[in-house]
């Protein structure tokens, strides 16, 4: 089985999607900002905020090629796909799966304290900000392999949806 990236906006389940899928598969869930954060010995919040966005997103680029080409689901941070080096990189070591909620969802979900707390965006951004931030990545998202669409759905209906899209796409 070649790896399977789950994208999508922050806020859009990639992390507990991604470990039911992993145990569905039985092959190891790697979280890419987990990666970081050990490779670096710093959050993700201060490495944005000590040496910014953009070395964040090297530092992202780099993890992503680290991990597993094989047997393996990897949750992406939500700015993954923006550099198109990653996303071109990432479809052809494997599938790439994005998981698609409307915008009021997520912000209903990022709203919620522990969520504000560790996402580095949603401290310096308005609703707005996010909102442009939001359809700006939709593009780059599009380009999957694979949507799902997740607003209704629990983490569980969301990876049997990627089973079935797996099996299809695969044939």
């Amino acid at each position: 089985m070649n790896t399977i990236y789950l994208v999508g906006f922050m806020g859009c389940g990639k992390t507990s999607v991604g470990k039911y899928l992993s145990k569905q598969l039985e092959v190891p869930p790697y979280d890419v900002d987990s990666a970081i954060e050990k490779q670096r010995g710093q959050t993700i919040k201060e490495i944005f905020h000590y040496e910014g966005e953009e070395a964040f997103r090297n530092y992202e680029s780099l993890a992503i090629r680290q991990l597993p080409l094989e047997h393996a689901v990897v949750m992406t941070g939500g700015g993954a796909v923006v550099r198109e080096e990653n996303l071109t990189y990432m479809k052809s070591k494997g599938t790439v799966i994005y998981l698609k909620t409307s915008f009021p969802v997520l912000w209903n979900r990022l709203m919620k304290e522990e969520e504000r707390k560790k996402r580095p965006l949603l401290l310096t951004n308005t609703k707005e900000d996010i909102f442009q931030l939001y359809n700006e990545r939709s593009k780059h998202y599009e380009k999957s392999d694979i949507t799902i669409l997740t607003d209704d759905l629990t983490a569980q209906e969301v990876c049997e949806q990627i089973l079935i899209e797996l099996q299809r796409f695969n044939s």
